[in-house]
């Protein structure tokens, strides 16, 4: 996470699975905990929580998040409620898959995750990530130069380093490194981040990469560590495709899978 303080005061909607009056009790007091929050409105009929202030959304989905309770990142503007762009990445698993033919193959590509970028403004960008069915643990995340994924995470190309420095943190390494996401035994993990340094508008095209290993964020002790974090090679992958914006409708359940939003929120 992005820990500079953040000056641009902004509005979150979060989808909370709240059910009753002792929810939204809870919900009022960890907001009112966090510094930097101005306002909130519960609204336990929608199962919304809005937020307005500087806090960062990182911090406001953890606490959420703490409650017990299913937390997604519904929708991010400023005050206003306004965007300066969105995008979306959907990851996906590039096994190759043997014909009859021992040269042949097919790809086999599974849907495994989600990631949603929106820029607040020109300044601020929030990262939302939501993966599963890959192995537990923490394993590094990386926006990558190219939007070729005709092979899977390898033909991606390197990290996108617009500024020619070596690979470190979020804050201070090549502008795609995102540091890590953790993934419980379940085979499921989110990732919300901030960046000050991600113009959504410069990665649309590109590509996004889940690696099997820890990003050591560049303090490892060999050369390797400069590069990718001693990460390894990348795990599942997707391309960053201009979108319309975050859960721009309000529905509950989607039309097609008769699934809930919460449901869907661990697919």
């Amino acid at each position: 996470m992005n820990t500079k303080v953040n000056q641009t005061p902004f509005k979150t909607e979060y989808a909370v699975n709240i059910t009753c009056d002792s929810c939204v009790e809870s919900i009022k007091n960890i907001l009112t905990k966090i510094p930097g929050i101005s306002r909130f409105d519960i609204d336990l009929k929608e199962q919304s929580v809005i937020v307005e202030g500087t806090a960062p959304p990182s911090i406001v989905s953890k606490q959420l998040k703490e409650t017990g309770k299913t937390v997604i990142v519904r929708g991010q503007g400023n005050v206003n409620g306004a965007h300066s762009g969105a995008a979306v990445c959907i990851f996906e698993d590039h096994t190759y898959t043997p014909l009859n033919s021992e040269k042949a193959t097919i790809p086999l590509r599974k849907p495994q995750g989600l990631c949603r970028l929106v820029q607040i403004d020109k300044d601020y960008c929030l990262i939302d990530v939501t993966v599963q069915g890959i192995p537990p643990g923490r394993h590094g995340i990386h926006i990558h130069e190219l939007g070729d994924i005709s092979a899977g995470p390898s033909s991606t190309g390197a990290h996108y380093n617009p500024d020619n420095v070596a690979h470190r943190d979020i804050e201070s390494g090549h502008v795609g490194d995102l540091g890590n996401i953790l993934v419980d035994e379940k085979g499921w993990g989110d990732l919300v981040v901030e960046s000050r340094r991600i113009k959504v508008w410069d990665v649309i095209g590109r590509s996004m990469v889940i690696t099997h290993g820890e990003d050591d964020e560049g303090k490892g002790n060999n050369a390797q560590s400069k590069v990718d974090g001693n990460s390894g090679p990348g795990l599942i992958a997707g391309i960053i495709a201009r979108s319309a914006g975050l859960f721009e409708n309000k529905k509950k359940v989607c039309s097609c899978s008769g699934k809930t939003l919460w449901e869907e929120a661990r697919i």
